[in-house]
């Protein structure tokens, strides 16, 4: 079971999004770092998944995560059968599809997880950001593809944050205010990075409501059942965040 916050943030997305739209951000209870096999979970992986959704994930896409811009399209075809899979996981931080019944995640430890839904194409997408992928503008560069790809309008946009290390335990270097100045704040202790509001600051740039951006608030440094590697370093796990067209075949 879950605890409250992440119950909490799992139904608030449920909500949000309609009912064929599947989201689930996990917490500590499972550790999602890469394994090093051919496969994006292992069998503990996907058991623990299909525990949590209530129903085993048909097929599952990841990346290989380098803090970068780089987005990936994972399209149906022309004739609407679905388009083949990477052979190997690719180097980037984000996937878009609008492929039924196909979950892509990303995995995350402090980096802000993004979901993206278009409900009048059926595309979803899902991006890690942190703050190097951030700067090069990574969400805003999906909402470009999502455009380019399938005449998305961002009006029509609905946006979601997983937790992610806040302002309150975000300290970083003087130069962020160089790089981020309206959301780098000098404080007594240091300067402190607001990643969230960074990315919802240029996901409206960009054209999408800030009323469809919904922020699930959680500090992964501040909550403990979170895995963090600004608290924990190298021995920090990772979280998963899973985001999946259900529908009937």
């Amino acid at each position: 079971m879950l605890p409250e916050n992440r119950l909490t943030t799992t139904q608030s997305f449920r909500d949000f999004f309609p009912p064929h739209v599947v989201t689930f951000t996990s917490d500590r209870s499972a550790d999602f770092k890469l394994s090093g096999t051919p496969t994006p979970l292992t069998r503990s992986q996907s058991a623990f998944l299909a525990r949590q959704l209530g129903f085993r994930l048909p097929g599952v896409l990841t990346v290989r995560q380098v803090h970068g811009h780089k987005v990936i399209i994972v399209a149906r075809t022309a004739t609407r059968r679905p388009a083949s899979l990477p052979a190997k996981l690719e180097d980037a931080d984000g996937i878009l599809t609008d492929r039924p019944n196909l979950a892509i995640a990303v995995r995350t430890a402090d980096c802000l997880s993004v979901f993206l839904y278009d409900p009048r194409h059926e595309v979803i997408g899902l991006v890690h950001a942190g703050w190097r992928g951030t700067q090069q503008r990574i969400t805003t560069q999906a909402v470009a593809l999502m455009c380019q790809q399938w005449d998305s309008n961002p009006k029509d946009l609905l946006v979601a944050f997983g937790p992610a290390i806040r302002s309150c335990c975000y300290r970083v270097g003087a130069s962020f205010l160089e790089y981020f100045p309206k959301e780098t704040a000098k404080r007594k202790q240091g300067y402190f990075f607001d990643l969230p509001e960074t990315n919802k600051n240029q996901l409206i740039g960009s054209g999408i409501s800030a009323a469809n951006i919904l922020d699930c608030a959680v500090c992964t440094c501040c909550d403990p059942t979170c895995f963090s590697y600004r608290r924990e370093r190298e021995s920090a796990g990772r979280m998963i965040s899973i985001m999946m067209l259900k529908k009937q075949s």
